[in-house]
């Protein structure tokens, strides 16, 4: 009985209460602030969305009485948000058709056929990465109107096209690096070219950064609003970021539970597909980590 209580007391010793030190509890409080940032943004519309004006004037921060869905409806056909939800789809499609198979080829140029030509290009085009949007919007606008496509859906998928090449040519590269070099000598021997070890064998190994690469390019694409405002005049071919913000200029706060509808709506279609795909992203941002 001495023994057993002995060794209780050592352990008890061993491992005395756990105190989380100061820098601890900074930490976790500067986390705690970031993560608000990103959640409030989504709740907030929902304590708007519900209330009438009249009501939203008299309380906009109280709780709504009940349960309105009208202004959803309101929104959708002063908006057009059908139109917009088009036209963003395009756009999206247009930068991931675009961007992947391009990112994908690139990096695995660089990563395979390693000589002092490609890494001096390699290099250029990491250049590119460290280029701003805001740097050259003039000149991107003056190149789009003697290419003939400003105020066009393609003339804003094309630049989204050009400034997210670099950052995923860097990925895809990071990725076919460390894939061994033994497949694509087997393939070779077996028979096969240069397009059919990229498509058949080393693309699919890739397929991490494929998904996490499609998945951030239409969130990206989902959500710009600069480009879109510096290429498209047009009305009819406004994104869902251009019709939301076109109400609140032409409304004002006057009709915030629309407009609060309205950013529920065109955030939808990112938050969802965020939740369902969060877990690639997640997979496919460690597998990129431990490789690299």
């Amino acid at each position: 009985m001495k023994t057993k209580t002995a060794k209780l007391s050592l352990g008890a010793e061993s491992f005395p209460h756990y105190r989380p030190k100061l820098k601890e509890i900074l930490v976790t409080l500067i986390l705690v602030l970031l993560a608000l940032t990103v959640i409030l943004p989504l709740i907030l519309p929902w304590m708007f969305v519900f209330k009438t004006r009249l009501e939203f004037a008299y309380n906009p921060w109280g709780w709504p009485t009940e349960l309105r869905w009208l202004n959803f409806v309101e929104a959708w056909k002063v908006i057009r948000i059908g139109q917009g939800l088009l036209n963003t789809l395009y756009v999206c499609l247009g930068a991931i058709v675009c961007t992947v198979p391009s990112a994908a080829m690139a990096g695995y140029v660089f990563a395979r056929y390693r000589s002092k030509v490609t890494e001096v290009l390699f290099y250029f085009i990491l250049a590119g990465y460290f280029v701003p949007v805001q740097m050259v919007l003039i000149p991107l606008y003056q190149l789009c109107g003697l290419m003939g496509i400003t105020d066009t859906l393609p003339g804003l998928f094309l630049p989204m096209t050009a400034f997210g090449i670099p950052f995923w040519t860097i990925i895809y590269r990071s990725f076919f690096v460390k894939l061994p070099n033994e497949l694509a000598e087997a393939a070779r021997i077996d028979g096969a070219g240069h397009t059919s070890i990229f498509v058949r064998i080393m693309l699919p190994l890739a397929k991490p950064a494929t998904v996490l690469a499609t998945l951030l390019v239409f969130m990206g694409a989902w959500s710009d609003y600069l480009l879109s405002l510096i290429m498209i005049n047009s009305a009819d071919r406004y994104t869902m970021q251009l019709r939301v913000s076109q109400f609140l200029n032409a409304y004002g706060a006057d009709h915030m539970p629309r407009y609060a509808a309205a950013a529920i709506i065109a955030a939808a279609p990112t938050v969802i597909l965020y939740m369902i795909g969060h877990r690639w992203i997640i997979q496919s941002t460690l597998a990129g980590a431990i490789k690299g």
